[in-house]
């Protein structure tokens, strides 16, 4: 492989550019939430999970919490293992079908997960402060463009 084309092959990386960016913005948020004993990954979980309660939903099929969260569901299973330790989250089994593994916030992760509020706003500001409003609303708008036109 030439120079040339590895310098492009560089250069033009988009999934270098999203990983860096990425891991960057997660530091951040995990330098806020440390303080709560959350990483942001475990809060977007319970936050999540909360949504899904304020929907009516009182659980989520592993599944379904996977695919909302962009990830497969193994993966999940081992991210989910540290918050049900804590018993900030409950296993369970769907009523229709007893095969079916769920997983729901208990009153522990909802208390948590105000706990955090707080921390994830001021993560939240200084990613606004940093980018500016305008940048940041523009960078959301294509990222959810990249999850709704991208495969999974």
């Amino acid at each position: 492989m030439s120079r040339d084309t590895l310098i492009e092959m560089r250069e033009a990386c988009t999934c270098m550019r999203l990983r860096r960016a990425g891991r960057r913005v997660t530091q951040l948020y995990d330098r806020h939430l440390a303080s709560v004993g959350l990483t942001s990954g475990q809060h977007g979980l319970l936050a999540r999970l909360q949504g899904a309660s304020l929907q009516g939903k009182s659980a989520l099929p592993i599944g379904t919490l996977a695919e909302l969260h962009g990830m497969d569901p193994t993966t999940l299973t081992r991210n989910l293992k540290l918050l049900l330790d804590a018993k900030l989250v409950r296993n369970g089994r769907d009523d229709a079908d007893r095969r079916v593994r769920t997983v729901a916030l208990t009153e522990a992760g909802r208390k948590r997960l105000t706990e955090a509020a707080p921390e994830w706003r001021k993560a939240q500001r200084e990613v606004e402060s940093a980018l500016g409003t305008e940048a940041m609303l523009a960078l959301n708008g294509l990222l959810d463009l990249a999850n709704a036109k991208l495969p999974a």
